[in-house]
């Protein structure tokens, strides 16, 4: 998020309120992201750990191994 956006995706003036956006999944997505990044970010950012992608699963996301549209193998 932070290297596509340029900031952390929850910031909050308080602690209890950044906690609530953490929980609740709420984090701005900028317009400019293609559907394939902010696909990728919401799964990584899932409020359930269980739920969230490995490294080998990131890794291999069509947002990282897309190149102008055509996927890359192996």
């Amino acid at each position: 998020y932070t290297a596509l956006t340029g900031h952390g995706p929850f910031e909050a003036r308080h602690r209890p309120e950044l906690y609530r956006s953490i929980r609740g999944a709420r984090y701005p997505l900028p317009p400019q992201l293609s559907p394939c990044a902010r696909a990728l970010i919401a799964h990584m950012l899932d409020p359930d750990p269980a739920a969230r992608p490995s490294l080998a699963g990131v890794l291999g996301h069509p947002f990282l191994t897309q190149v102008r549209g055509w996927g890359i193998r192996g």
